[in-house]
Protein backbone atom coordinates (compact mmCIF):
# COMPACT_ATOMS: atom_id res chain seq x y z
CA UNK A 1 0.00 0.00 0.00
CA UNK A 2 2.54 2.37 0.81
CA UNK A 3 4.18 1.67 -2.56
CA UNK A 4 1.32 2.48 -4.38
CA UNK A 5 1.10 5.43 -2.54
CA UNK A 6 4.66 6.53 -3.37
CA UNK A 7 3.95 6.24 -7.50
CA UNK A 8 0.74 8.29 -7.14
CA UNK A 9 2.31 11.18 -5.17
CA UNK A 10 5.45 10.73 -7.93
CA UNK A 11 2.69 10.88 -10.72
CA UNK A 12 1.09 13.69 -9.21
CA UNK A 13 4.47 15.52 -9.15
CA UNK A 14 5.51 14.74 -12.49
CA UNK A 15 2.07 15.96 -14.16
CA UNK A 16 2.20 19.42 -11.96
CA UNK A 17 5.62 19.82 -13.52
CA UNK A 18 5.04 19.20 -16.56
CA UNK A 19 2.01 21.75 -16.55
CA UNK A 20 3.68 24.30 -15.12
CA UNK A 21 6.63 24.11 -17.71
CA UNK A 22 3.77 24.31 -20.54
CA UNK A 23 2.34 27.31 -18.95
CA UNK A 24 5.93 29.13 -18.45
CA UNK A 25 6.63 28.23 -22.10
CA UNK A 26 3.47 29.64 -23.47
CA UNK A 27 3.37 33.14 -21.78
CA UNK A 28 7.39 33.20 -22.89
CA UNK A 29 6.30 32.01 -26.90
CA UNK A 30 2.70 34.92 -26.61
CA UNK A 31 3.22 38.03 -28.70
CA UNK A 32 3.67 41.07 -27.06
CA UNK A 33 0.75 43.72 -27.61
CA UNK A 34 2.39 46.66 -30.28
CA UNK A 35 1.54 50.18 -29.30
CA UNK A 36 0.91 52.14 -32.50
CA UNK A 37 3.07 55.42 -33.17
CA UNK A 38 1.59 58.17 -35.29
CA UNK A 39 4.14 60.63 -36.75
CA UNK A 40 3.46 64.32 -36.93
CA UNK A 41 4.95 67.78 -37.42
CA UNK A 42 5.06 70.12 -34.01
CA UNK A 43 6.10 73.59 -33.72
CA UNK A 44 6.56 75.56 -30.11
CA UNK A 45 4.06 77.91 -28.88
CA UNK A 46 6.04 81.64 -30.09
CA UNK A 47 5.19 85.17 -28.93
CA UNK A 48 4.59 87.43 -31.67
CA UNK A 49 3.09 91.22 -32.17
CA UNK A 50 -0.84 90.79 -32.96
CA UNK A 51 -3.35 93.34 -33.17
CA UNK A 52 -6.71 93.15 -32.31
CA UNK A 53 -9.32 93.42 -35.32
CA UNK A 54 -13.21 93.57 -36.03
CA UNK A 55 -14.34 91.17 -39.25
CA UNK A 56 -17.30 91.55 -41.14
CA UNK A 57 -18.90 90.49 -44.23
CA UNK A 58 -20.83 92.65 -46.86
CA UNK A 59 -21.70 93.43 -50.66
CA UNK A 60 -19.49 95.59 -53.16
CA UNK A 61 -21.53 98.28 -54.67
CA UNK A 62 -20.13 101.11 -57.50
CA UNK A 63 -19.04 104.03 -55.78
CA UNK A 64 -22.37 105.25 -57.50
CA UNK A 65 -25.59 103.22 -58.66
CA UNK A 66 -28.52 104.97 -60.32
CA UNK A 67 -31.71 103.63 -61.79
CA UNK A 68 -32.27 105.94 -65.10
CA UNK A 69 -35.80 106.22 -65.21
CA UNK A 70 -38.17 108.16 -68.40
CA UNK A 71 -39.46 111.94 -68.26
CA UNK A 72 -41.47 111.64 -71.04
CA UNK A 73 -43.45 108.96 -73.17
CA UNK A 74 -43.50 107.54 -76.66
CA UNK A 75 -42.14 104.60 -79.11
CA UNK A 76 -38.35 103.84 -78.72
CA UNK A 77 -36.76 104.29 -82.41
CA UNK A 78 -33.17 103.39 -80.79
CA UNK A 79 -31.31 101.72 -77.94
CA UNK A 80 -27.87 103.19 -77.69
CA UNK A 81 -26.14 100.90 -74.77
CA UNK A 82 -25.96 97.67 -74.16
CA UNK A 83 -25.54 95.90 -71.04
CA UNK A 84 -21.81 96.02 -70.05
CA UNK A 85 -21.46 99.45 -72.05
CA UNK A 86 -18.92 102.46 -70.71
CA UNK A 87 -20.16 105.62 -70.81
CA UNK A 88 -19.58 108.81 -69.81
CA UNK A 89 -21.83 111.45 -68.26
CA UNK A 90 -24.50 113.11 -70.67
CA UNK A 91 -24.40 109.76 -73.12
CA UNK A 92 -27.44 108.53 -74.68
CA UNK A 93 -29.10 105.63 -73.60
CA UNK A 94 -32.20 105.67 -75.69
CA UNK A 95 -34.18 107.65 -78.29
CA UNK A 96 -38.00 108.34 -78.18
CA UNK A 97 -40.11 109.57 -80.97
CA UNK A 98 -39.67 113.22 -81.03
CA UNK A 99 -41.65 114.42 -83.54
CA UNK A 100 -44.69 116.09 -81.82
CA UNK A 101 -42.47 117.15 -79.23
CA UNK A 102 -40.38 118.72 -81.75
CA UNK A 103 -43.49 120.69 -83.48
CA UNK A 104 -44.30 121.67 -80.03
CA UNK A 105 -41.21 123.26 -79.32
CA UNK A 106 -41.49 125.81 -82.87
CA UNK A 107 -45.29 126.36 -81.53
CA UNK A 108 -43.98 128.00 -78.56
CA UNK A 109 -40.94 129.74 -80.20
CA UNK A 110 -43.65 131.29 -82.37
CA UNK A 111 -45.46 132.14 -79.11
CA UNK A 112 -42.58 133.52 -77.64
CA UNK A 113 -41.79 135.95 -80.80
CA UNK A 114 -45.34 136.95 -80.99
CA UNK A 115 -45.31 138.38 -77.03
CA UNK A 116 -41.98 139.57 -78.07
CA UNK A 117 -43.58 141.43 -80.75
CA UNK A 118 -46.72 142.67 -78.64
CA UNK A 119 -44.34 143.76 -75.87
CA UNK A 120 -42.33 145.93 -78.19
CA UNK A 121 -45.45 147.72 -79.66
CA UNK A 122 -46.69 148.34 -76.19
CA UNK A 123 -43.78 150.03 -75.10
CA UNK A 124 -43.84 152.37 -78.25
CA UNK A 125 -47.55 153.18 -77.21
CA UNK A 126 -46.50 154.07 -73.56
CA UNK A 127 -43.79 156.18 -74.87
CA UNK A 128 -46.21 158.15 -77.23
CA UNK A 129 -48.91 158.21 -74.92
CA UNK A 130 -46.01 160.23 -72.43
CA UNK A 131 -44.71 162.90 -75.08
CA UNK A 132 -48.75 163.29 -75.44
CA UNK A 133 -49.47 163.52 -72.13
CA UNK A 134 -46.64 166.59 -71.90
CA UNK A 135 -48.72 168.50 -73.79
CA UNK A 136 -52.18 167.58 -72.60
CA UNK A 137 -53.04 165.74 -75.19
CA UNK A 138 -54.08 162.41 -73.85
CA UNK A 139 -55.93 162.23 -70.64
CA UNK A 140 -54.77 160.66 -67.47
CA UNK A 141 -56.90 157.62 -68.29
CA UNK A 142 -55.02 156.98 -71.28
CA UNK A 143 -51.72 156.88 -70.00
CA UNK A 144 -52.34 154.67 -67.06
CA UNK A 145 -53.97 152.71 -70.34
CA UNK A 146 -50.95 152.36 -71.77
CA UNK A 147 -49.23 151.43 -68.96
CA UNK A 148 -50.85 148.41 -68.19
CA UNK A 149 -50.52 147.33 -71.69
CA UNK A 150 -47.30 147.12 -71.42
CA UNK A 151 -47.21 145.14 -68.05
CA UNK A 152 -49.51 142.71 -69.61
CA UNK A 153 -47.50 142.42 -72.86
CA UNK A 154 -44.46 141.63 -70.49
CA UNK A 155 -46.45 138.82 -68.23
CA UNK A 156 -47.85 137.53 -71.59
CA UNK A 157 -43.82 137.27 -72.97
CA UNK A 158 -42.65 135.07 -69.66
CA UNK A 159 -45.16 132.96 -69.87
CA UNK A 160 -44.27 132.44 -73.91
CA UNK A 161 -41.31 131.78 -72.72
CA UNK A 162 -41.45 129.17 -69.73
CA UNK A 163 -44.02 127.14 -72.63
CA UNK A 164 -41.08 127.23 -74.99
CA UNK A 165 -38.54 126.03 -71.93
CA UNK A 166 -40.84 123.29 -70.82
CA UNK A 167 -41.07 122.30 -74.85
CA UNK A 168 -37.67 122.31 -74.70
CA UNK A 169 -37.38 119.82 -71.97
CA UNK A 170 -39.98 117.73 -73.30
CA UNK A 171 -38.51 117.38 -76.34
CA UNK A 172 -34.86 116.90 -74.70
CA UNK A 173 -36.34 114.11 -72.33
CA UNK A 174 -36.81 112.19 -75.50
CA UNK A 175 -33.29 111.28 -75.63
CA UNK A 176 -32.57 109.52 -72.23
CA UNK A 177 -28.67 110.22 -71.03
CA UNK A 178 -26.70 108.51 -68.59
CA UNK A 179 -26.60 110.82 -65.10
CA UNK A 180 -22.48 110.32 -64.90
CA UNK A 181 -19.82 108.22 -66.19
CA UNK A 182 -19.81 104.21 -65.50
CA UNK A 183 -20.88 101.33 -67.12
CA UNK A 184 -24.62 99.60 -67.95
CA UNK A 185 -25.19 97.15 -65.22
CA UNK A 186 -28.90 96.34 -66.94
CA UNK A 187 -30.86 97.70 -69.16
CA UNK A 188 -34.82 97.31 -69.02
CA UNK A 189 -35.97 98.32 -72.58
CA UNK A 190 -35.75 97.30 -76.15
CA UNK A 191 -35.98 99.25 -79.62
CA UNK A 192 -39.83 99.50 -80.77
CA UNK A 193 -41.01 99.04 -77.25
CA UNK A 194 -44.20 101.71 -75.79
CA UNK A 195 -41.74 103.75 -73.28
CA UNK A 196 -44.31 105.22 -70.35
CA UNK A 197 -43.62 108.34 -68.10
CA UNK A 198 -40.88 106.99 -64.98
CA UNK A 199 -40.21 103.51 -66.55
CA UNK A 200 -36.89 102.42 -65.66
CA UNK A 201 -34.75 102.13 -68.31
CA UNK A 202 -31.10 101.08 -67.30
CA UNK A 203 -28.68 100.74 -63.91
CA UNK A 204 -25.70 102.73 -64.06
CA UNK A 205 -22.74 101.83 -61.90
CA UNK A 206 -19.85 104.33 -61.03
CA UNK A 207 -17.46 101.41 -60.62
CA UNK A 208 -14.09 103.69 -60.93
CA UNK A 209 -14.35 103.16 -57.44
CA UNK A 210 -16.08 100.60 -54.72
CA UNK A 211 -17.59 100.94 -51.68
CA UNK A 212 -18.45 98.01 -49.02
CA UNK A 213 -21.08 98.24 -46.67
CA UNK A 214 -20.81 96.11 -43.07
CA UNK A 215 -22.37 96.57 -39.82
CA UNK A 216 -20.47 97.46 -36.39
CA UNK A 217 -22.40 96.99 -33.44
CA UNK A 218 -22.17 99.14 -30.55
CA UNK A 219 -19.35 98.32 -28.64
CA UNK A 220 -16.92 98.35 -31.31
CA UNK A 221 -18.05 101.20 -33.50
CA UNK A 222 -16.21 103.87 -31.01
CA UNK A 223 -12.95 101.95 -32.26
CA UNK A 224 -13.06 102.86 -35.92
CA UNK A 225 -12.96 106.09 -37.72
CA UNK A 226 -12.94 107.64 -40.73
CA UNK A 227 -10.01 107.49 -42.63
CA UNK A 228 -9.06 103.98 -40.70
CA UNK A 229 -7.48 101.50 -42.91
CA UNK A 230 -9.26 98.09 -44.08
CA UNK A 231 -8.47 95.08 -45.13
CA UNK A 232 -10.51 93.70 -47.96
CA UNK A 233 -10.59 90.32 -49.27
CA UNK A 234 -12.60 89.68 -52.25
CA UNK A 235 -13.53 85.68 -52.61
CA UNK A 236 -14.39 85.84 -56.45
CA UNK A 237 -11.03 87.47 -57.44
CA UNK A 238 -9.46 84.37 -55.56
CA UNK A 239 -9.03 85.95 -52.07
CA UNK A 240 -7.84 89.19 -53.60
CA UNK A 241 -6.91 91.48 -50.50
CA UNK A 242 -7.36 95.21 -51.52
CA UNK A 243 -6.65 98.48 -48.80
CA UNK A 244 -9.78 100.52 -48.16
CA UNK A 245 -10.48 103.34 -46.13
CA UNK A 246 -13.42 104.26 -44.11
CA UNK A 247 -15.45 106.27 -45.55
CA UNK A 248 -18.62 106.81 -43.86
CA UNK A 249 -20.01 105.85 -40.29
CA UNK A 250 -23.62 106.21 -39.39
CA UNK A 251 -25.03 108.06 -36.62
CA UNK A 252 -27.80 106.22 -35.70
CA UNK A 253 -27.84 102.77 -34.97
CA UNK A 254 -30.37 99.89 -36.40
CA UNK A 255 -32.88 97.73 -34.42
CA UNK A 256 -30.11 95.55 -34.09
CA UNK A 257 -27.93 98.36 -32.54
CA UNK A 258 -25.84 97.83 -35.32
CA UNK A 259 -23.79 100.98 -37.46
CA UNK A 260 -23.90 100.83 -41.04
CA UNK A 261 -20.19 101.56 -41.90
CA UNK A 262 -19.28 102.40 -45.77
CA UNK A 263 -15.44 101.22 -46.69
CA UNK A 264 -14.08 103.02 -50.10
CA UNK A 265 -12.28 100.44 -52.84
CA UNK A 266 -10.04 101.44 -55.03
CA UNK A 267 -10.67 99.97 -58.28
CA UNK A 268 -8.25 101.37 -61.13
CA UNK A 269 -8.06 97.83 -63.54
CA UNK A 270 -11.98 98.03 -62.92
CA UNK A 271 -11.96 94.04 -61.89
CA UNK A 272 -14.30 94.73 -59.21
CA UNK A 273 -18.20 94.08 -60.06
CA UNK A 274 -20.80 95.42 -58.08
CA UNK A 275 -22.24 92.35 -55.80
CA UNK A 276 -19.47 90.84 -55.51
CA UNK A 277 -19.33 89.59 -51.70
CA UNK A 278 -15.95 90.65 -49.84
CA UNK A 279 -15.07 90.47 -46.12
CA UNK A 280 -13.14 93.38 -44.35
CA UNK A 281 -10.72 93.28 -41.66
CA UNK A 282 -10.43 96.32 -39.38
CA UNK A 283 -7.72 96.72 -36.75
CA UNK A 284 -9.08 97.91 -33.46
CA UNK A 285 -6.07 98.22 -31.16
CA UNK A 286 -2.22 98.39 -31.55
CA UNK A 287 -0.17 94.93 -32.14
CA UNK A 288 1.04 93.66 -28.85
CA UNK A 289 3.46 90.67 -28.18
CA UNK A 290 1.50 87.56 -26.82
CA UNK A 291 1.32 83.60 -27.32
CA UNK A 292 0.84 82.78 -30.83
CA UNK A 293 0.24 79.04 -32.59
CA UNK A 294 0.12 78.89 -36.64
CA UNK A 295 -3.84 77.93 -37.64
CA UNK A 296 -3.23 75.22 -38.58
CA UNK A 297 -2.95 73.63 -34.77
CA UNK A 298 -6.22 74.87 -33.75
CA UNK A 299 -8.97 71.70 -34.32
CA UNK A 300 -12.28 73.76 -33.88
CA UNK A 301 -15.17 72.10 -33.30
CA UNK A 302 -18.51 74.45 -32.99
CA UNK A 303 -17.59 77.16 -29.74
CA UNK A 304 -14.84 74.78 -29.01
CA UNK A 305 -11.20 74.96 -29.53
CA UNK A 306 -8.40 72.68 -28.93
CA UNK A 307 -5.01 71.66 -29.46
CA UNK A 308 -2.95 68.85 -29.41
CA UNK A 309 0.35 69.48 -27.21
CA UNK A 310 3.69 67.15 -27.38
CA UNK A 311 4.22 65.86 -23.56
CA UNK A 312 7.24 64.08 -23.73
CA UNK A 313 6.38 61.73 -26.81
CA UNK A 314 2.73 61.87 -25.74
CA UNK A 315 -0.71 63.52 -27.46
CA UNK A 316 -2.61 65.48 -25.11
CA UNK A 317 -5.69 67.27 -26.18
CA UNK A 318 -6.09 70.65 -24.25
CA UNK A 319 -8.68 72.95 -24.44
CA UNK A 320 -7.52 76.84 -25.14
CA UNK A 321 -8.86 80.06 -25.80
CA UNK A 322 -7.97 82.55 -29.07
CA UNK A 323 -8.15 85.30 -29.19
CA UNK A 324 -6.97 87.89 -32.53
CA UNK A 325 -6.21 85.94 -35.40
CA UNK A 326 -5.03 86.31 -38.61
CA UNK A 327 -5.27 83.39 -41.72
CA UNK A 328 -1.72 82.40 -40.69
CA UNK A 329 -1.37 82.83 -36.86
CA UNK A 330 -3.76 82.87 -33.61
CA UNK A 331 -3.45 84.56 -30.25
CA UNK A 332 -3.89 81.89 -27.21
CA UNK A 333 -5.14 83.96 -24.65
CA UNK A 334 -5.73 80.95 -22.38
CA UNK A 335 -4.68 77.08 -22.25
CA UNK A 336 -1.19 77.17 -23.67
CA UNK A 337 2.49 79.02 -22.69
CA UNK A 338 5.01 80.09 -24.94
CA UNK A 339 7.27 77.20 -26.03
CA UNK A 340 4.68 74.68 -25.06
CA UNK A 341 5.36 72.14 -28.46
CA UNK A 342 1.64 71.68 -30.29
CA UNK A 343 0.85 69.48 -33.25
CA UNK A 344 0.48 71.31 -36.52
CA UNK A 345 0.07 68.32 -38.90
CA UNK A 346 -1.23 64.95 -38.18
CA UNK A 347 -4.30 65.48 -35.67
CA UNK A 348 -6.73 64.13 -37.47
CA UNK A 349 -5.45 60.45 -36.53
CA UNK A 350 -4.38 61.33 -33.08
CA UNK A 351 -6.80 60.74 -29.81
CA UNK A 352 -5.23 61.93 -26.61
CA UNK A 353 -2.92 59.71 -25.13
CA UNK A 354 -1.51 58.38 -28.95
CA UNK A 355 2.39 57.94 -29.51
CA UNK A 356 4.02 60.14 -31.05
CA UNK A 357 6.88 60.08 -33.97
CA UNK A 358 8.02 63.78 -34.70
CA UNK A 359 8.84 64.74 -38.17
CA UNK A 360 11.32 66.51 -39.08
Amino acid sequence: MKNILKISLLGFLFISSAMLSSCSKSGADAPQKTVEVFSVKTTTVQVAPMAATFKATGTLEGIREANVNSETQGRILRVIANNGSRIGQGSTLVVVDNELKAIALQQAQAQRLTAEASLEKAKIDLGRTQELQKSSAVTKSQLELADLQVKSAEAMLKAAQSGESLARRQLADATVKAPFSGVVAMRYVNQGELLSQNTKVATIVDDSKMKLRINIGELDVPLVKIGDKVNVTVDAQGGKQIEGRIATISSKADMARAYIVEVEIPNNDRSLKSGMFARAEIQREAAHEVPTVPSAALIVNGERTQVYVNDNGIARLKAVKIGASTPERAEITEGLNAGDVVVIFGQSQLVDGSKLKIQN
